[in-house]
């Protein structure tokens, strides 16, 4: 199939899994060229951008732009929007060029959706992580289907020879996960950092024990291999679903730690292929049985390696797309 993806592949993000994946599959993914479509690369960036969106709210971004003009020249069979909501007329736009199949899967939280989002008639598809807004789009009639994020074994693989001592933390250092990292450092946990700097809000202690260092790829799969365990918690706003990161750490043959919710038992068997926490009590209790018991903990990482390899890869997302589409 000829899908377009108007999304730029940038390093480990959703658009390069997903296109480098929809290759693999022996389709062919339409995606804009370097310059064309671009996230905001710093806050003041993010900032013009929303005060854009509230002055001109039915003005087309250049990623929409380039959507209606693929989709004119390309005769795609497909439109396939990755955490991208673009407006009714344009999707009108995409539809009057004749591509056949629309759908949009959205790997952030509901929660971050924008003005009207993803709710529209326009779509064939609608592809949400959170169990519970899968359930809220249904009410209105809306095809939505539980699809989670995913793992690439390309570059999500087991990269370690040794286990060392520090616990994991990856990602944006929203408050939540600030309080968290300090209550654990509070508690004299060896952590290691990782991610986008620290806000200029955050406490010093995250500003000290931060790495400085934003992993990616095969770099990602050795942090995450190596440490101890690799801790995976959640913004507020999330709410009944999983993270990239639940497939990447299992990916990368990883101990995790993961949020007690009731998504993480669709995909995982709690207790043998990850770890779940309800209190800081409990996270201290798995890291002391993971220093003592070495062997356990690697069983329990090898189990959710296999379970990764098996069933959480970006290919085992996307066919079932594709054969919706079909």
């Amino acid at each position: 199939m000829k899908i377009i993806i108007p999304n730029f592949p940038e390093h480990d993000n959703f658009a390069e899994n997903v296109t480098m994946t929809l290759l693999a599959m022996g389709h062919e993914p339409l995606a804009p060229a370097a310059g064309t479509v671009r996230s905001p690369k710093t806050p003041v960036e993010a900032v013009v951008r929303d005060v854009h969106r509230r002055l001109f709210p039915n003005h087309w971004s250049a990623q929409d732009k380039w959507l209606v003009k693929a989709a004119r020249e390309t005769r795609a069979d497909m439109v396939l929007c990755l955490t991208h909501a673009p407006c009714d007329e344009v999707l009108a736009e995409v539809r009057a060029a004749g591509v056949r199949h629309l759908a949009a899967w959205w790997g952030d939280t509901p929660a971050n959706m924008v003005r009207m989002g993803l709710l529209s008639d326009h779509w064939d598809r609608i592809y949400l992580k959170d169990i519970d807004a899968v359930a809220k789009f249904r009410t209105l009639g809306l095809p939505a289907e539980l699809l989670h994020e995913a793992m690439n074994p390309h570059w999500h693989v087991r990269n370690f020879e040794q286990v060392g001592k520090n616990l994991v933390v990856a990602g944006s250092y929203y408050g939540f996960r600030q309080f968290l990292v300090e209550r654990l450092a509070k508690a004299g946990v060896p952590l290691g950092l990782y991610g986008p700097p620290p806000p200029r809000w955050a406490g010093g202690a995250i500003g000290t024990m931060h790495s400085g260092s934003y992993i990616t790829k095969q770099e990602k799969s050795r942090v995450f291999g190596e440490a101890l365990a690799c801790l995976n918690s959640t913004a507020l706003s999330e709410g009944n679903g999983l993270n990239c990161r639940a497939f990447e750490i299992v990916g990368a043959c990883g101990l995790q730690l993961i949020e007690a919710r009731a998504a993480v038992e669709l995909c995982f068997d709690p207790g043998h292929e990850v770890l779940v926490y309800h209190s800081i009590a409990e996270i201290l209790e798995h890291l002391a049985r993971a220093r003592a018991e070495p062997a356990w903990a690697m069983r329990v990482r090898e189990a959710g390696y296999r379970r990764a390899i098996a069933e959480h890869c970006y290919e085992h997302r996307l066919q079932r797309i594709i054969t919706h589409a079909a």
